[in-house]
């Protein structure tokens, strides 16, 4: 057994859905009261945890996501089934739970919301020396966030919307010291 600290940096594509609840409004670009939206954001992680043996690991991690929209803090517990190839190389898959938080920016301040999330992760790790290891990852997550909130229309009235985080794909690179 050995215990890790990593970091590292990547992108995160979001996806989500708005529903207009004013009645009388409609989105403009669209011309109904849905208006669904994909997102790119620069992904931060942080994670620690213990390595049992060749071929499980258990985490902790901090992986918030940042636009121009709003930013997205992710706290995971997470586990890793790790497949070794030989000394140096191994891959992983494993699943993870936890909670999640959106803070809205810019027109979107009204849509703070907070509430369970878990997903799944697969990559690959290699050992660059005997105490520090790359890894490179793809993570899903799937988010039970949404909430109501006010937007100004284009007429400056007030029109209430639901926003709701369905789901983020990200990829990552990183570097782990074990100790």
């Amino acid at each position: 057994m050995y215990n890790f600290l990593g970091a590292g940096v990547g992108v995160s594509w979001s996806k989500t859905e708005e529903n207009i609840k004013t009645p009388g409004y409609v989105f403009i670009d669209s011309g109904t009261t849905k208006d669904k939206d994909n997102t790119t954001a620069t992904l931060a992680n942080l994670k620690g945890g213990a390595v049992l043996d060749k071929t499980h690991r258990v985490s902790l991690s901090y992986s918030p996501t940042f636009d121009n929209e709003g930013n997205i803090h992710n706290f995971f517990v997470g586990y890793d089934y790790l497949i070794p190839v030989n000394n140096e190389n191994r891959f992983y898959i494993g699943a993870h739970a936890g909670i999640s938080n959106f803070e809205g920016k810019k027109d979107m301040t009204d849509y703070d919301m907070s509430g369970f999330s878990y997903g799944a992760q697969a990559g690959y790790i290699y050992d660059i020396t005997r105490n520090i290891e790359f890894e490179l990852g793809v993570i899903y997550t799937k988010y039970n966030l949404d909430t109501d909130g006010k937007r100004k229309s284009v007429d400056g009235s007030v029109a209430v919307t639901n926003l709701e985080l369905k789901y983020s794909v990200g990829t990552f690179v990183g570097i782990n010291y074990k100790f």
